[in-house]
């Protein structure tokens, strides 16, 4: 629903939140990507599935037209507010996010039936 003409400069949906952590490793991009880049990967590099979670974010909610006209009026994010902009302004035709890919959560099971993540092969 949004960027769809621009998907660069759409937000990143990841986060890498618990990191059992090395000074060698840094985080780029706020939590959203980590170096070095094999830290981000959820597959094994020999095929099989690495343990991942999923990190349940409540911004796209019912209530996320009221949040984004609040954080416009703040003015207190990265490249001048682009994101929430765009965001403002694709609301404004359709504030409706649901569409044929959305699925109502019923639980953890459901999101690891989904791929969305993975208690990996030693589970």
């Amino acid at each position: 629903m949004f960027f769809a003409d621009a998907p660069e400069k759409a937000p990143a949906l990841n986060k890498i939140p618990l990191v059992r952590w090395d000074k060698r490793y840094t985080y780029v991009s706020s939590t959203h990507m980590l170096l070095p880049r094999g830290l981000n990967q959820v597959y094994d590099e020999w095929g099989g599935e690495k343990a991942s979670g999923i990190l349940l974010h409540a911004k796209f909610l019912d209530t996320f037209s009221v949040k984004t006209a609040e954080e416009l009026s703040r003015n207190q994010h990265y490249a001048a507010s682009l994101e929430y902009k765009a965001y403002a302004e694709s609301l404004k035709e359709d504030p409706d996010l649901w569409c044929k890919w959305s699925e109502k959560y019923i639980s953890w099971r459901q999101l690891e039936i989904l791929g969305l993540m993975s208690k990996g092969n030693w589970a």
